[in-house]
């Protein structure tokens, strides 16, 4: 058994960019060039940074458990971490990462098909690599599950098939 403070002392020593990154070549090879071709509705004349910088940063802002956009901007905003990125993306010339005004602002207009064709790419490269094997039911059949909470609520029972909520006291 692992005591709290050996997996403390773990924490401290992993690189987790480092290990997102061999996660991200073993599973999904093309990740990044999926991310430069998702389509960018802002005006092409006022472009700093592509949509693989803005979607990569938000990437990782979700992986280092940052909670607010301002605390990414502030916290990745550093040459060690511009310069992993910029190489990670093949980008010589990354000076800055995005204002978390930038990302807010590519992601307000962003198509969601596109963030669904990524989804779909690493599904099928999971499934293609049989990572996800030994979650099959009896050997054979994918759990699915689906939250519809939510999609449609009414103060009062509409017809007969509707579920509703009892609350008991």
């Amino acid at each position: 058994m692992v005591t709290r403070k050996e997996k403390r002392n773990r924490e401290k020593e992993a690189n987790y960019f480092f290990e997102f990154l061999k996660i991200q070549k073993h599973f999904f090879k093309d990740l990044m060039n999926n991310l430069k071709k998702v389509a960018d509705h802002r005006h092409q004349s006022y472009i700093t940074y592509g949509p693989e910088v803005l979607l990569f940063t938000m990437m990782l802002k979700n992986m280092t458990g940052l909670k607010s956009m301002r605390n990414m901007s502030e916290s990745f905003n550093k040459e060690e971490c511009i310069k992993n990125v910029g190489k990670v993306l093949g980008l010589d010339s990354l000076e800055e990462l995005p204002h978390y005004d930038t990302i807010n602002d590519f992601l307000s207009g962003l198509d969601v098909n596109e963030l669904e064709k990524i989804r779909t790419y690493m599904i099928k490269e999971l499934l293609k690599k049989r990572s996800l094997e030994s979650y099959r039911i009896e050997g054979k059949y994918w759990g699915v599950i689906i939250d519809g909470t939510g999609l449609h609520t009414f103060h009062e029972k509409h017809c007969k098939h509707c579920l509703r909520r009892a609350i008991y006291k």
